[in-house]
């Protein structure tokens, strides 16, 4: 078994117990929580992991629904619906949903793997009264239910007035705990932070940040020696500063070293593993650059450069690079900031995605 795996694994979790703790001391005493973060820092994980360390302690019910496959409201019933039948109706699904859908004509398929699919026949007047009776069957639980909405982002993009709806429903709960998540930290910003929005000022916050570089080091060293394989010092000190010790990234790369290596692995097979890796991407993120307008494309090889850019219209930044003029520079940053390529962090401006970002320093 490889222990760098990129789907969640109790036994191989590193970390955040500091933001665990703040979860469930949020959840205790009934606060909502909005958990934002750059991409794949393991937001997902971390939230399976409290549902986890919650179902030991059976205090608490939990309900993981991931929303990214949503596009509207109808979907999000079916897919909240289906999340809460897999959770208490598994062995008798009919009578589930007989009690989840009063009066709504619901029914069931299931897919090759045995998850059962909601098929609900709900008209304009209905919709509201399924996604009612949702909230309604667990408020009723007797035990206080904690629901997390992962993609949570993707509600803002519905053509119904979700988050009014949505909103209105949950600040009647006393017995459901909310925790929201995503992807796209910006939008969900928007949806907490801006006054106009329902959903302002109605969580408290939780912002992810990278493992601790020493916590993560300890953690691929364990990983290694649990299964009679050891790795130098150096070798994880290279991973780390590669991957900038974001946890995706951490993990593709630190899963690429675990099959290759042998009982031993030194920083010059861990140097040559990463290089390798970046080869093997080589054609994707050619495809993906070339996609690009010209100056999009020269701004994002030049802030892949550079590393780091806090001012990427500053006269110095454009003449090193040969960038075109501030304003050109400035509207191609922006549509690579709404295209989630370039993000903004307390220091400046970065390539999103670290590979493509060692793809570009190594190519160009």
């Amino acid at each position: 078994m490889n222990p760098f795996t990129l789907n969640y694994n109790p036994d191989y979790f590193c970390d955040r117990e500091n933001e665990i703790q703040h979860l469930k001391d949020n959840i205790i005493n009934g606060l909502n929580t909005l958990v934002h973060s750059p991409r794949r820092l393991g937001k997902s994980a971390m939230i399976l992991h409290l549902f986890h360390q919650l179902k030991k302690e059976k205090k608490y019910e939990t309900v993981f629904v991931d929303l990214f496959a949503t596009q509207n409201l109808v979907d999000f019933t079916k897919i909240f619906g289906e999340a809460i039948l897999q959770k208490y109706h598994t062995r008798n699904i009919i009578t589930g949903i007989k009690k989840l859908f009063r009066g709504v004509h619901a029914s069931i398929t299931f897919s090759d793997d045995g998850t059962p699919m909601l098929d609900l026949g709900l008209g304009e007047g209905q919709l509201q009264t399924g996604i009612s009776q949702l909230f309604d069957y667990l408020e009723q639980r007797k035990n206080p239910v904690v629901v997390a909405f992962d993609e949570f982002q993707e509600v803002a993009g519905y053509p119904e007035k979700a988050e009014a709806l949505l909103r209105t429903f949950i600040q009647r709960l006393k017995n459901v705990t909310f925790i929201f998540s995503g992807s796209s930290n910006h939008i969900l910003q928007n949806m907490f932070y801006s006054a106009k929005q329902p959903f302002y000022q109605s969580t408290e916050s939780l912002v992810i940040d990278k493992i601790n570089h020493d916590i993560y080091a300890e953690f691929i060293n364990q990983c290694f020696n649990k299964f009679d394989k050891e790795i130098s010092n150096s070798a994880i000190g290279h991973f780390l500063e590669f991957t900038e010790t974001h946890t995706y990234y951490t993990h593709v790369i630190c899963n690429q070293a675990f099959y290759k290596s042998n009982n031993f692995l030194e920083k010059d097979e861990a140097t040559e593993i990463t290089g390798n890796y970046i080869e093997t991407r080589k054609v994707d993120y050619l495809n993906i650059l070339n996609l690009l307008p010209g100056n999009q494309r020269s701004l994002i090889k030049s802030i892949a450069k550079e590393g780091i850019v806090q001012k990427p219209s500053a006269v110095n930044f454009l003449i090193k690079y040969k960038l075109p003029s501030s304003s050109s520079t400035l509207q191609a940053l922006h549509v690579l900031v709404e295209k989630e390529m370039i993000y903004r962090s307390p220091d400046g401006y970065k390539v999103y995605d670290v590979f493509f970002r060692r793809f570009l320093e190594r190519y160009f």
